[in-house]
């Protein structure tokens, strides 16, 4: 016990907060392939473009440009003559090359004539370690320098944002499936968001936690993703804490002590750590001593927080939390400011049916981050959950309002279903489809909300009258999400098929208990 309480000790010096992965400090290296062209305007156009997208890749803190010699080289060593750029590059080539010469991102594009005296320039973007290209909106652009240099401003401006609006938009489609315990999905989409971005470690490590999970049981490959992470960056606390909850799941609990405690050291506010050391103390058959000696040290000195905390989170994780939720309103007596604790009690009162205090206390956390809309949408779900319908009605409205989130629309579609105002539930899917029309994502979303919906009711097995409008309900709301996921276009389009495939056999399975209750009840 004296390791846990060393360590406990570093753990009020600093406040709690939501650790955000980021880059080790290294800038993005940028290859630029000189742009193809058509004839000597929009040739003119290219030279000047490539030289102003490598002085504004010098002059950036995120980039750094690969030296024309360098790119010329890497081509050469793979057979392609650079004086042939004009032409275009065979894709593969171009990750090849990017490979030879180290870069994590290659632009290349053309120019054309677009009429008058404009020209369209269409560039892209290659994700070397992926192999993955992103294709913005061409632009178009007078035979001119000041436009010429300003159109290259605007393309290392939006390089970051583009990668990033990619894997951002799958990343919210995989927090959306593992929300809803579609863990297939979740694990399709974070897969999308790695094609775009390999080392984003968020997405790592949420897909490494989904392996985790029973009912997917990928130990081996959460494993790899965690050590992978640490490759990247070796003090990720979150992925040491991975690696004790594997070795918590081979029933190494000598090891996963080890990771757990390796993860509390870099970061003393990391609660998962914290839980997954108590459960190894647990196993270990340690958990009594545990919490004798920190109720001593209690005892000894009735202001020792650290003690507190390790209580607070030892009980919560044995699911005593009514005792727990005591030590842990001692500790954010005094540290008010130790956010993550506060979500941590919140999701406590959550457990014992609480959902009142729950929202309390995830609104304070709210008001210190206004505009957190994931934080917004938690605290709306506690409201609904503790019966403050109107409340979480107007929350999610106002983080509809603010930012046209499409999981508020969802939640507060759910809100009005759960509280039985149907027509509300489907005024919200409407205002959905106006706001985003045509929209393959809210197709989706929209599909697979009456798609859990529906299968939910036709998974009802017991052939009795009663049950008749169950299935009818079921069959209604599949047929529903049928017609939602046939209008997914897109990389989603597969993934609604399969929805499509599974409501429409559970249309039939449905149909079928139906005529079965009807024929034995003749």
């Amino acid at each position: 016990m004296k390791k846990i309480t060393v360590l406990l000790s570093a753990l009020l010096m600093l406040a709690c907060s939501t650790a955000l992965a980021g880059s080790t400090g290294d800038a993005t290296s940028v290859g630029i392939i000189p742009f193809g062209y058509s004839d000597d305007n929009s040739r003119w156009i290219s030279g000047k473009l490539s030289d102003f997208l490598r002085d504004n890749l010098d002059s950036s803190v995120d980039f750094a440009a690969i030296s024309e010699n360098d790119l010329d080289d890497a081509f050469e060593d793979i057979g392609f003559d650079p004086n042939q750029f004009q032409y275009g590059v065979p894709p593969e080539m171009i990750v090849e090359a990017g490979t030879g010469m180290g870069a994590d991102l290659i632009v290349f594009g053309f120019v054309v004539p677009g009429g008058g005296d404009q020209y369209q320039v269409m560039w892209n973007i290659v994700v070397v370690s992926s192999d993955n290209t992103i294709t913005p909106p061409p632009s178009m652009v007078q035979k001119n320098t000041d436009p010429v240099q300003a159109l290259a401003e605007t393309i290392v401006s939006e390089i970051n944002g583009q990668v990033g609006a990619r894997a951002d938009e799958a990343l919210n489609m995989a927090r959306y499936h593992s929300a809803n315990g579609t863990w297939n999905s979740a694990i399709i989409s974070y897969l999308q968001v790695l094609e775009v971005d390999p080392e984003h470690v968020d997405a790592m490590n949420e897909l490494a936690v989904v392996f985790m999970k029973s009912d997917v049981d990928s130990v081996e490959r959460a494993e790899i993703i965690f050590n992978q992470i640490l490759a990247i960056d070796p003090a990720n606390s979150p992925a040491m804490s991975g690696l004790g909850a594997v070795a918590l799941k081979r029933e190494n609990y000598e090891t996963a002590k080890d990771y757990f405690d390796q993860a509390i050291q870099a970061d003393p506010d990391n609660t998962a750590a914290y839980s997954g050391l108590a459960s190894a103390y647990t196993a270990l058959g340690m958990t009594e001593e545990a919490i004798a000696s920190f109720e001593s040290a209690l005892a000894a000195n009735p202001n020792n927080l650290q003690a507190r905390y390790a209580l607070g989170l030892l009980f919560a994780e044995l699911g005593n939390y009514t005792e727990a939720i005591p030590h842990i309103e001692a500790i954010l007596d005094v540290r008010p400011d130790y956010t993550n604790l506060r979500l941590k009690l919140a999701s406590a009162y959550s457990e014992i049916g609480d959902y009142g205090s729950a929202a309390d206390n995830a609104i304070l956390v709210l008001d210190a981050a206004p505009d957190d809309t994931d934080l917004a949408l938690y605290v709306a779900q506690y409201e609904a959950k503790a019966g403050r319908t109107t409340d979480a009605v107007n929350r999610l409205n106002g983080i509809i309002a603010s930012s046209g989130s499409r999981q508020a629309y969802l939640m507060l579609a759910t809100v009005y279903r759960d509280s039985g105002q149907r027509g509300s539930m489907q005024t919200v899917f409407n205002r959905l489809h106006n706001a985003y029309p045509g929209d393959p994502v809210a197709n989706y979303m929209v599909g697979a909300f009456y798609y859990q919906s529906g299968s939910s009711k036709a998974r009802v097995s017991e052939l009795v009258s009663s049950n008749v409008s169950t299935w009818e309900s079921a069959i209604s709301e599949l047929g529903t999400a049928i017609g939602f996921l046939n209008q997914v276009t897109g990389y989603r389009a597969s993934q609604a098929q399969n929805m499509v495939s599974a409501a429409q056999n559970a249309i039939s399975l449905c149909e079928e208990k139906i005529d079965r209750v009807n024929r034995y009840s003749q």
